[in-house]
């Protein structure tokens, strides 16, 4: 049965130096997202505003640890670009539960 899991994600300091030097790495980000996307893992996601490397991931997975395994899989980790601060927390929808029908209930 899968799980929904909000990832609260932020960068590490050196982040936007990186992505100037490596402009690769937004691409390949963003190239992940559709990936996940398309097979049903991303729910969606999106940046706090104003921007200062801060977001929010919504994932569905069948646990805790399949849902931190398909996060270590993003490019921001392997590129060492995500925070130590960054969460995955289980999450349950009260209101607008309709609107994740694609999840197992």
């Amino acid at each position: 049965m899968s799980q929904l899991f909000a990832v609260v994600v932020a960068t590490v300091r050196e982040y936007y130096d990186y992505k100037n030097a490596h402009p690769e790495h937004d691409l390949n980000q963003l190239a992940w997202f559709r990936e996940q996307y398309e097979k049903g893992t991303l729910l969606c996601c999106g940046p706090f505003f104003p921007h200062d490397g801060t977001g929010l991931w919504v994932i569905q997975a069948e646990n805790l640890e399949a849902a931190q395994a398909i996060v270590n899989s993003s490019p921001r980790v392997r590129d060492g670009m995500l925070a130590d601060s960054a969460r995955v927390v289980k999450w349950e929808v009260h209101i607008g539960r309709d609107r994740f029908e694609s999840v197992n209930r």
